[in-house]
């Protein structure tokens, strides 16, 4: 039988006269703080009802009663993190709009180099959807895809890919190859000759992101101010 919020078992109880909805309120982030923390944490494979109620110290029937099941406690913890990609998007943005396609799209990888580098949460999201296709891992990936179509939205205004780009393509291409070395950089301190725990190196990284966006988006060769050692142009 289904424990009510107030019944002397449940760990989310009301006293009376009690503002319920706030009590209600504070209950859901529980839940929602505990499902992140484990699918982030642990994985697919540590995921469910009983695992969540039992972090978010709370009897299972409320996550039913609140969203539904798991289903709709996925589906309202994908809406967290898209507002969390969103956030750390926007975070310091420019005051002026991005001059071309090539400059919007350099903005975009730019700040996932940085936000990837920063937020563990980024990172494990990544991970995770790398390694695993399941239920819990594509609601990661397509509240990643959503904050970064709201992004491209909100910031693009009228600015399109120069005719004859593939545009969807080369961004794919970019996020994933960007995603990719990130990830490799935090298990191993060199990667595909480069070191990773040295500052100069992310500059470069930096550098080739900027080179790449602009190149592949009609602002002139590629440039990525890195000269090899024995170059003599």
């Amino acid at each position: 039988m289904a424990s009510d919020d107030s019944s002397p078992e449940n760990p989310v109880e009301a006293a009376p006269g009690k503002d319920r909805s706030r009590d209600r309120t504070a209950t859901e982030r529980r839940i929602l703080d505990a499902a992140q923390s484990i699918l982030t944490g642990q994985g697919p494979a540590g995921f469910g009802v009983n695992a969540v109620a039992r972090a978010a110290g709370v009897d299972k029937q409320l996550i039913y009663r609140y969203f539904g099941g798991l289903d709709g406690l996925l589906a309202a913890l994908g809406v967290r993190l898209a507002e969390w990609w969103q956030d750390q998007l926007l975070d310091d943005a420019p005051a002026q709009p991005p001059g071309s396609y090539g400059d919007l799209i350099e903005m975009l990888a730019l700040r996932l180099v940085r936000i990837m580098r920063r937020e563990p949460l980024a990172l494990q999201c990544l991970l995770w959807e790398l390694t695993d296709g399941s239920g819990p891992v594509a609601t990661l990936a397509t509240a990643r895809a959503k904050a970064l179509g709201e992004w491209m939205a909100r910031t693009r205004g009228d600015l399109r890919p120069p005719e004859g780009v593939d545009a969807p393509a080369v961004n794919a291409l970019i996020i994933s190859g960007i995603s990719c070395f990130v990830l490799a950089s935090r298990t191993s301190a060199n990667v595909i000759g480069l070191a990773t725990d040295q500052d100069a190196t992310w500059t470069r990284v930096e550098a080739a992101v900027r080179a790449l966006a602009q190149g592949a988006y009609g602002q002139g060769p590629i440039k990525t101010g890195f000269r090899p050692v024995g170059s003599d142009r």
